[in-house]
Order: structure tokens, then sequence, then C-alpha cells
């Protein structure tokens, strides 16, 4: 049977979350006779396999695999997904996460009706912390190449959108696999390749802001994360060459290359042994960048990242060893709670989210 749409949900050790976000599936408004779910399950340790078994002994089209390896990642899981599936649209959730009611509804008929490659829709958090809602656009938008809006490379989130399967697949758009950012690599093959791009001025996802997420995230980076980040961002490269579109690489990494150096020399959780063989490894990243501009703005890590373009890493290395000392990031962090709702009214993207704590952080070590 072709279905109109298929969701596709990695897990692992989901226990606590899946059955809110599969019934978030279930429920939609376009009728689930008309959704083939699947899920795809790396190796799990808790209850999540029975639960997938419980809800596809009742739906038939509901279908699970498992990889042959646990990975660690969810790329090989979505490509695994995309090969299996049936319909003629793509859609992808995480495994804590879950749609709006009408989600699957409003961005296929946007796309539909508008014979678009993507359709975006806008997403708000829940859980711990307060609900905010992405407001960085006000409008539908429709662009016929991703270059009338170079805006649109920040969203980072393939699970608010919908792709034609068909599209995907005559362009040979895959997740790199056992390396994380897989999805950036994805979104940006995918936009490039795109002949119309739409954005509906709808929320259709909700996103699991769990407890000191905001706060914490850059502290407990580790080594095999930040890694892990590094190879995914060399997919994304490659990406760009692969399309003849490395003139979009100042606006892609100077966004994600800052981001990258905050998590790094915040990180609590690796040596600084470690974090001096990680910036050496990812430099020629670095090197790569035309014009040094940090996005949003944050003028700290623009000397950084002009330090590590020159080959003064040695400065680089400074500035790390010197966070390491400091005995005052742990109660900034404290301080940096309590700016929550200001931060939030700032917010727009999930990943701008992260930028924007991390310009309060600097802000409030100037004023130490």
């Amino acid at each position: 049977m072709t279905y109109k749409v298929s969701v596709i949900i990695p897990t692992y050790n989901s226990e606590n979350f899946l059955d809110k976000t599969i019934n978030s599936v279930i429920n939609q408004t376009i009728g689930f006779e008309n959704i083939e779910l699947i899920i795809v399950d790396d190796f799990s340790t808790d209850s999540t396999k029975n639960i997938i078994k419980k809800y596809c002994l009742k739906h038939e089209n509901i279908k699970t695999y498992q990889l042959s390896e646990k990975t660690g990642t969810p790329g090989a899981s979505r490509n695994l997904a995309i090969k299996n599936s049936n319909s003629e649209y793509l859609m992808f959730l995480d495994h804590d996460d879950c749609y709006m009611k009408d989600a699957v509804e409003k961005l296929y008929n946007a796309t539909l009706n508008s014979f678009s490659d993507v359709a975006i829709g806008k997403f708000q958090t829940f859980g711990d912390g307060k609900i905010i809602s992405e407001d960085w656009i006000q409008e539908d938008t429709t662009l016929n190449s991703i270059g009338e809006n170079t805006l649109f490379f920040s969203i980072n989130n393939i699970w608010r959108m919908i792709f034609p399967r068909e599209f995907i697949l005559k362009n040979n758009i895959l997740f790199p696999e056992k390396v994380f950012a897989e999805d950036l690599t994805f979104m940006v093959d995918a936009f490039l390749n795109a002949n119309k791009i739409v954005f509906i001025n709808d929320i259709v996802y909700n996103f699991r802001l769990r407890q000191g997420e905001i706060t914490s995230t850059s502290l407990s980076k580790g080594i095999h994360y930040l890694n892990g980040l590094i190879e995914g961002y060399d997919h994304t490269l490659n990406v760009l060459k692969k399309n003849n579109s490395c003139k979009y690489y100042d606006t892609i990494f100077n966004q994600h290359l800052s981001t990258l150096l905050s998590d790094l020399i915040l990180s609590e959780t690796i040596s600084l042994k470690e974090k001096k063989e990680l910036l050496k490894k990812s430099s020629y990243l670095f090197k790569n960048i035309k014009n040094i501009k940090p996005f949003p703005e944050n003028e700290e890590n623009k000397v950084l990242m002009e330090n590590i373009k020159n080959d003064e890493l040695d400065e680089v290395f400074k500035s790390i060893e010197e966070s390491r000392s400091s005995k005052k990031i742990r109660s900034l962090e404290s301080e940096l709670e309590n700016k929550k709702l200001q931060i939030a009214d700032l917010q727009t993207t999930k990943g701008w989210f992260k930028y924007k704590a991390k310009n309060i952080i600097d802000r409030l070590k100037r004023k130490v």
C-alpha cells in the first residue's frame, strides 16, 4: 500500500517518551490511515522495543527495524527508513518530541499545493521551562532557491520539514552515519537541490526542552560528541563541494564553528590535551572561512576564530587554559538560569537559543 506520508522515528532508550511521541502521529488530523510510521531502534537497552512491538501489533501501518549494530547517532536509522518507505512524502520526528495534531496535514498540503521540494513549519518547546514559540518569520514565505534568503540555513531542524520522497532519492540525499550534525548535512543538501522551498507561519512541532539544557549544554559536551560534530561538518563541506555551492560556506560555518568553539572551550568533561587535539583537528574548517563573522555576533569568538584561521593556536590555547582556571563559570551559569525568560524573548530557533545563552555568559563575565 502507498501512503501519503512516511513519518520516520529513530529510537534509543525512549521508554519515558515514546508513547506520547507515537500517539502524536496516530492522532494526526490527516488520518493515520494515510501515514506510514517507521520506527528504527538503535539497540535500546530499556523497554523501548516492547513499546514499539505493542503498537506494531495494533497497527499494520507501523513498521519497525533494528540496525545491525549500535551506531549512537540517528543517521543510519533514518537512511534505513527512507530506503524502506512506501509513501509520496517523508517527515522526521525525534523519539522524545511530538507533532502538533495537524502538523502532517499542514506540511503535506503546503508542499503539495506549491509543488515545492521542501516545506517548513515553526516549532515550540515544552517540558522543563517556558514554551517558546519561534517568531523570526511572521508570514508564509516562498523561495525559488536558497540563495534568495540564506538565513534559512540557520534553521537546522529537519524534524519540522517535509520532503517529496522522489526528490530525496533522485538527488541521493542521505544522512551521514556515525557522526553528529547529520541533519545539517541532509538539510543543506536538500536546500541546495530544491527548486522551491516554502515556509508556513504555523507551529507544527513540539520540541522537548529538558532540565538544564539551556544553561549547562556547553559545559557537558564530551569528546565523543565534539569529535562527531567535526566529522559531521566535514560531510557538510563535501555536500557544498558536490553541489558547487562553496559560496555558502561562510554563511553556514560562521554560525556552526562559533558554537563548536564555545562548546570546546566551556566543556568540563574533556581534558586540556583533548581540547587542543580537537582544535587542531578542526582548524582546517576555520581556515576555509573567508570572512570571519560569528552568527549571532560574538566579538570574543571572532578574535579566537581569526587566531585559528591565521595558525595562531597558542592564543586560543591560552584562552582555553584561562577558562579552565576560572572558578566563576559555575556562578555565571547559575545567574544565567535566572535570565531564561529574557533569553526566551530574544530566541527564535533552537540553534539560536544556544548562541544567545553564550552571549549572555560573555556579558556576565565582563561584569565580574
